[in-house]
Formats: C-alpha cells, sequence, structure tokens
C-alpha cells in the first residue's frame, strides 16, 4: 500500500514538472518571437535613403546673380555661390550655402517630380541676409537652378536666381592666377561709376605664395593691388568665401578654379603660405604709404 502511494506521489510530481517546463518553454518562444517582430519593426522605421538620393549629396557652384534690387544703391550684382547638399532625412533636405563671406545652414522638404527632386528650403532667420531657397535638383546633368529669396524686404537684393553645376573641390597649391588676361583693373565697385577702380599690374601672375617662399625681392616694387591679390590667392586656394567685396570682384569674376567653400581655412594654411602672409602684409603697409605720396 504504501509502495503504491509512493509511485503515485512520483508520477504526480514529474507530471507537474514537466508541465512547468513547458510553459517556461513556450513563455521563452513569445518572447523571442516579440522581440524578433520588434526588430522587424525598427528595421522598417530605419530606412536608408536610396543611392539616387546619396549620389546628390556635395558641392554646387556658380553664380549668384541679382534679379530684384534697388536699382540706385551701390550693390553686388553677381557672386560666386557653393550650394552644400549634406543629407536627406525622410522628406527633408539638409544642406548649407557659402556665398560673400556667409556660411549658412538650410533645411526643407525635398519632392520627386519629373525626374527631377524639387526643393524648397530656409536658413535659419537670424541672420539679416536669410532667405529661402527654392531649388529643381537635376540628378541627370548633376546641376540645381532656382531661385533665392530675402526674408527682409528692406534690403539692397532681395531675389537673386542661380543654375549650378556639381564641383569637388581640392586644393591646389600650384593653382596660378592666368597670364592671358589683360590685368589692369582690380575692382570696379559698380557698373554705373566706372570713375571708382583701383589698377594691378601682371605681376600676379607671376608669383605664388602658396608654393613658393617669397624674398623681400620678389615683392618690393609692387602696387599694393598686386600685394593684396597676390595675398589674397592663397586664400582663394583653399576656397575661402571673400567677405571684402574688392576680392569677391576679382575671384569670382576672374578665376575660375576659385571655388567658395569655407568661410574660416586658418587651419589649413601651410607653413609656407603663413610665412608669405606676414612677409606679404608688412609691405602692403609700406606699399599703401608710399603710393599715396608719390601717386603712382
Amino acid at each position: 500500500m504504501k509502495t503504491a502511494l509512493l509511485l503515485i506521489l512520483v508520477f504526480v510530481f514529474v507530471s507537474c514538472n514537466k508541465e512547468d517546463n513547458t510553459k517556461l518553454e513556450n513563455a521563452k518562444d513569445t518572447k523571442s518571437n516579440q522581440s524578433e517582430s520588434t526588430e522587424k519593426a525598427g528595421e522598417v522605421k530605419k530606412t536608408e535613403t536610396p543611392d539616387s538620393l546619396t549620389k546628390m549629396y556635395g558641392f554646387y557652384t556658380g553664380d549668384f546673380i541679382a534679379v530684384k534690387y534697388d536699382e540706385n544703391s551701390d550693390l553686388t550684382y553677381n557672386n560666386k555661390i557653393t550650394v552644400s547638399l549634406d543629407s536627406i532625412e525622410g522628406d527633408m533636405l539638409f544642406g548649407h550655402s557659402v556665398v560673400a563671406g556667409n556660411n549658412r545652414p538650410f533645411k526643407g522638404r525635398i519632392d520627386y517630380k519629373n525626374n527631377s527632386y524639387i526643393v524648397k528650403a530656409a536658413e535659419p532667420g537670424d541672420d539679416k541676409y536669410d532667405g529661402e531657397f527654392t531649388f529643381t535638383v537635376y540628378p541627370d546633368s548633376q546641376k540645381i537652378a532656382g531661385v533665392w529669396n530675402s526674408f527682409k524686404s528692406d534690403l539692397l537684393v532681395t531675389m537673386r536666381e542661380y543654375d549650378l553645376k556639381k564641383k569637388s573641390f581640392t586644393y591646389n597649391k600650384n593653382y596660378n592666377i592666368p597670364s592671358d588676361k589683360d590685368w589692369n583693373v582690380l575692382y570696379e565697385k559698380h557698373p554705373k561709376f566706372p570713375d571708382k577702380i583701383e589698377q594691378i599690374s601682371g605681376e600676379i601672375s607671376n608669383i605664388n605664395a602658396s608654393n613658393t617662399l617669397l624674398k623681400n625681392s620678389d615683392i618690393e616694387n609692387l602696387y599694393k593691388g598686386d600685394l593684396e591679390v597676390i595675398r589674397n590667392s592663397i586664400y582663394a586656394r583653399h576656397g575661402y568665401s571673400f567677405k571684402s567685396r574688392k576680392m569677391r570682384y576679382f575671384f569670382d569674376n576672374n578665376i575660375d578654379w576659385y571655388m567658395p567653400v569655407s568661410t574660416d581655412v586658418r587651419n589649413e594654411l601651410t607653413e609656407t603660405e603663413k610665412k608669405n602672409i606676414e612677409l606679404i602684409k608688412r609691405f602692403e603697409e609700406h606699399a599703401e604709404n608710399y603710393y599715396d605720396e608719390y601717386g603712382r
């Protein structure tokens, strides 16, 4: 009798233990399935940007032309601009522009239409010269084209247009000022005021302050304008965007290799360039006093 009762207790214990193990396994399977479902759901949320869109990333550069402006003002009709398309998240495009010594971010909606992309993107609005870019991206021809409208209506220029080609930026210390031009005018402030000019000479094509360590004798007899161009050509090779209207006028309109991509290139300068900048600055000070006095 005792033996029979013992067997019954063992049977009950084994059955309960088996049932508990089965429940535990089922719970593990359920948790595993839930985890797998969660991972799959996460994968759906983190959709990758298509290659066709990432190929649009990069620099687009060209002319930034005034189309709405105060006709009686002393303004810059044409600046060179670089627009960078940086990233896309969902239907939002993020980028920045570099022009006239300003580097400004923008963001806005991007839509696909007729084998191209339509973008309407605004700058932050906390700068006097901020506005809104509206443009079309043409992936096949690697260009963007559109207009920029200022947020403020009282600026000298309230609307500009642009047709920019995609272009990679590369620093090259051997970029030279071309010698096939008849250099004589450094700066003409405005087509309506032709008397406001400053002269330069062809010597600017013979001196490269990025690849050669200069001596006093190389620059001691140059015009002040010559010295200014030679010094600023160092910054231009690094893609510096000039705030100085005089330097923008020269590099934007005359130098094909020039491409503004940055508003601070101090950390990019080589030791040769730094030494040449200091030397040229000393001669610029003397040239200004000398030529003002003797009228050269």
